[in-house]
């Protein structure tokens, strides 16, 4: 009975390390499994992040040519109004009945209020060096006693947009 009991035996610890040796194998499969699956998850949340970061920047660069378009038109309308401005000067510098001058004077103050709302600034002249960037020199004349480049006269205020020129200002200069 013993040789038996020892031939029954045999094939049942055969069995137990072929089981383990298939439960190896599974386990190493399913580690395989989760591996790849891990690398896919980084993979798609990587590609997330990309196309966050993507929508991100395009949403900035979208607003950024709102803006820019928005000033542009700004820009387009204050252009208009320039000439309307110079006139009211102009009117206003002729004008001899001081009843008039004041209309005009309410006139230019308004127009003032409005560029000053606008974010419009002039374009200093009086008692400044000529800077090529903001000055449009249209006469040169040598005055003893005063500095080279140092502007004599403004014939046509110069404006300012948001730190860009619009109109530099038409002045008369000092030469060497």
């Amino acid at each position: 009975m013993k040789e038996k009991n020892n031939e029954t035996t045999e094939p049942v610890i055969e069995a137990t390390v072929a089981d383990n040796s298939s439960q190896t194998d599974n386990l190493s499969e399913t580690e395989k499994l989760i591996a790849d699956l891990q690398a896919k998850v980084k993979e798609n949340l990587d590609l997330a992040k990309y196309q966050k970061a993507e929508f991100e920047n395009y949403k900035r660069r979208n607003q950024n040519a709102v803006n820019a378009a928005f000033q542009d038109g700004q820009a387009y309308v204050i252009n208009l109004l320039l000439p309307i401005f110079d006139g009211v000067v102009e009117a206003g510098k002729k004008i001899a009945d001081p009843a008039d001058l004041a209309g005009f004077e309410i006139i230019r103050k308004k127009l003032d209020e409005l560029f000053q709302k606008l974010g419009i600034e002039i374009i200093a002249t009086k008692d400044q060096p000529f800077d090529p960037k903001l000055h449009n020199a249209v006469s040169v004349e040598k005055v003893d006693g005063v500095a080279p480049d140092q502007i004599l006269e403004e014939w046509q205020t110069g404006f300012m947009f948001h730190g860009h020129v619009l109109r530099p200002a038409m002045v008369k200069v000092s030469g060497a």
